[in-house]
Protein backbone atom coordinates (compact mmCIF):
# COMPACT_ATOMS: atom_id res chain seq x y z
CA UNK A 1 0.00 0.00 0.00
CA UNK A 2 1.05 3.49 -0.73
CA UNK A 3 -0.25 6.70 0.84
CA UNK A 4 -0.93 9.65 -1.45
CA UNK A 5 -2.36 12.85 -0.03
CA UNK A 6 -3.95 11.02 2.91
CA UNK A 7 -5.53 8.34 0.70
CA UNK A 8 -4.39 4.75 0.78
CA UNK A 9 -3.71 3.45 -2.71
CA UNK A 10 -3.08 -0.16 -3.64
CA UNK A 11 0.25 -0.47 -5.43
CA UNK A 12 -1.16 -3.17 -7.71
CA UNK A 13 -2.55 -1.50 -10.81
CA UNK A 14 -6.19 -2.07 -11.67
CA UNK A 15 -6.66 -4.88 -14.18
CA UNK A 16 -3.19 -6.44 -13.99
CA UNK A 17 -2.74 -10.18 -13.49
CA UNK A 18 -1.73 -9.54 -9.86
CA UNK A 19 -4.80 -7.36 -9.31
CA UNK A 20 -7.12 -10.07 -10.65
CA UNK A 21 -5.45 -12.69 -8.43
CA UNK A 22 -5.96 -10.49 -5.35
CA UNK A 23 -9.56 -9.93 -6.41
CA UNK A 24 -10.14 -13.67 -6.86
CA UNK A 25 -8.79 -14.34 -3.35
CA UNK A 26 -11.01 -11.57 -1.95
CA UNK A 27 -14.15 -12.98 -3.60
CA UNK A 28 -13.36 -16.57 -2.67
CA UNK A 29 -12.83 -15.73 1.00
CA UNK A 30 -15.87 -13.45 1.37
CA UNK A 31 -18.29 -14.78 4.02
CA UNK A 32 -21.25 -12.84 2.57
CA UNK A 33 -21.16 -14.83 -0.67
CA UNK A 34 -21.53 -18.01 1.39
CA UNK A 35 -24.84 -16.93 2.96
CA UNK A 36 -28.34 -16.32 1.62
CA UNK A 37 -27.95 -18.71 -1.30
CA UNK A 38 -25.09 -16.84 -2.95
CA UNK A 39 -23.23 -20.15 -3.09
CA UNK A 40 -25.56 -20.94 -5.99
CA UNK A 41 -24.10 -18.13 -8.11
CA UNK A 42 -22.78 -20.10 -11.09
CA UNK A 43 -23.15 -17.65 -13.98
CA UNK A 44 -19.95 -16.79 -15.83
CA UNK A 45 -19.64 -13.10 -16.61
CA UNK A 46 -17.08 -10.82 -18.16
CA UNK A 47 -15.67 -7.48 -17.10
CA UNK A 48 -14.49 -5.14 -19.81
CA UNK A 49 -12.17 -2.28 -18.83
CA UNK A 50 -11.66 -0.22 -21.96
CA UNK A 51 -10.25 -2.62 -24.54
CA UNK A 52 -9.39 -5.35 -22.03
CA UNK A 53 -11.90 -8.12 -21.32
CA UNK A 54 -11.61 -10.68 -18.52
CA UNK A 55 -13.99 -13.60 -18.04
CA UNK A 56 -14.83 -14.68 -14.50
CA UNK A 57 -15.90 -18.31 -14.41
CA UNK A 58 -18.03 -18.75 -11.30
CA UNK A 59 -18.69 -21.98 -9.39
CA UNK A 60 -20.81 -22.00 -6.22
CA UNK A 61 -20.31 -18.29 -5.54
CA UNK A 62 -16.55 -18.41 -6.01
CA UNK A 63 -14.32 -17.45 -8.90
CA UNK A 64 -13.09 -20.71 -10.35
CA UNK A 65 -11.00 -19.21 -13.15
CA UNK A 66 -10.00 -15.74 -14.37
CA UNK A 67 -9.65 -15.85 -18.16
CA UNK A 68 -7.98 -12.86 -19.84
CA UNK A 69 -9.11 -12.17 -23.42
CA UNK A 70 -11.81 -14.87 -23.63
CA UNK A 71 -12.58 -16.28 -27.06
CA UNK A 72 -15.67 -17.75 -28.71
CA UNK A 73 -14.76 -21.05 -27.05
CA UNK A 74 -15.60 -19.52 -23.65
CA UNK A 75 -19.15 -19.09 -22.39
CA UNK A 76 -20.70 -16.28 -20.38
CA UNK A 77 -24.21 -15.17 -19.56
CA UNK A 78 -23.71 -11.44 -19.09
CA UNK A 79 -21.08 -8.79 -18.71
CA UNK A 80 -20.32 -5.32 -17.49
CA UNK A 81 -18.45 -2.83 -19.65
CA UNK A 82 -16.95 0.57 -19.13
CA UNK A 83 -13.99 2.71 -19.99
CA UNK A 84 -10.97 2.52 -17.72
CA UNK A 85 -11.84 5.82 -16.03
CA UNK A 86 -15.30 4.53 -15.02
CA UNK A 87 -13.74 1.41 -13.49
CA UNK A 88 -11.12 3.51 -11.69
CA UNK A 89 -13.96 5.54 -10.17
CA UNK A 90 -15.94 2.38 -9.33
CA UNK A 91 -13.08 0.85 -7.30
CA UNK A 92 -12.35 4.02 -5.30
CA UNK A 93 -12.88 3.60 -1.58
CA UNK A 94 -15.62 6.24 -1.83
CA UNK A 95 -16.77 6.28 -5.46
CA UNK A 96 -18.52 9.29 -6.97
CA UNK A 97 -22.32 9.28 -7.32
CA UNK A 98 -23.66 6.92 -9.98
CA UNK A 99 -20.40 4.97 -10.20
CA UNK A 100 -20.79 3.54 -6.71
CA UNK A 101 -23.13 0.69 -7.71
CA UNK A 102 -23.82 -1.17 -10.93
CA UNK A 103 -27.55 -0.45 -11.39
CA UNK A 104 -27.10 3.31 -10.85
CA UNK A 105 -24.17 3.35 -13.25
CA UNK A 106 -26.01 1.28 -15.87
CA UNK A 107 -29.03 3.61 -15.61
CA UNK A 108 -26.84 6.62 -16.39
CA UNK A 109 -25.48 4.89 -19.52
CA UNK A 110 -28.53 3.02 -20.85
CA UNK A 111 -31.32 5.45 -19.99
CA UNK A 112 -29.66 8.85 -19.74
CA UNK A 113 -27.06 8.21 -22.50
CA UNK A 114 -24.28 9.63 -20.33
CA UNK A 115 -20.63 8.73 -20.83
CA UNK A 116 -18.27 7.63 -18.08
CA UNK A 117 -20.43 4.95 -16.46
CA UNK A 118 -20.64 1.17 -16.52
CA UNK A 119 -23.12 -0.75 -18.65
CA UNK A 120 -24.61 -4.22 -18.28
CA UNK A 121 -24.83 -6.52 -21.30
CA UNK A 122 -26.24 -9.97 -21.92
CA UNK A 123 -29.11 -11.93 -20.39
CA UNK A 124 -31.11 -9.46 -18.27
CA UNK A 125 -33.15 -12.23 -16.66
CA UNK A 126 -29.99 -13.97 -15.42
CA UNK A 127 -28.55 -10.66 -14.20
CA UNK A 128 -31.61 -10.02 -12.03
CA UNK A 129 -31.90 -13.64 -10.87
CA UNK A 130 -28.35 -13.31 -9.55
CA UNK A 131 -28.33 -9.59 -8.80
CA UNK A 132 -27.38 -9.61 -5.12
CA UNK A 133 -24.51 -12.08 -5.58
CA UNK A 134 -23.39 -10.30 -8.77
CA UNK A 135 -23.47 -6.90 -7.06
CA UNK A 136 -21.53 -8.26 -4.07
CA UNK A 137 -18.94 -9.79 -6.40
CA UNK A 138 -18.48 -6.41 -8.09
CA UNK A 139 -18.35 -4.55 -4.74
CA UNK A 140 -15.48 -6.82 -3.74
CA UNK A 141 -13.43 -5.18 -6.50
CA UNK A 142 -13.41 -2.12 -4.26
CA UNK A 143 -12.32 -4.18 -1.25
CA UNK A 144 -9.53 -5.91 -3.19
CA UNK A 145 -8.34 -2.65 -4.71
CA UNK A 146 -8.27 -0.57 -1.53
CA UNK A 147 -7.37 -3.15 1.08
CA UNK A 148 -5.13 -5.45 -0.91
CA UNK A 149 -7.63 -8.23 -0.38
CA UNK A 150 -7.86 -7.77 3.39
Amino acid sequence: MQHIGGDTVNETELGTHEWWETYKETVNSDPELEVRGHDKFNENFYVQMGDERVLLEMADGKIDTVVPNPTLNHRWTFGVEGDREAWEEFVQETPPPFNHEIIASHYRTAVRNEDGHLQLTGDNKKIFQNLRAFQRTLELMRVAHNNGGA
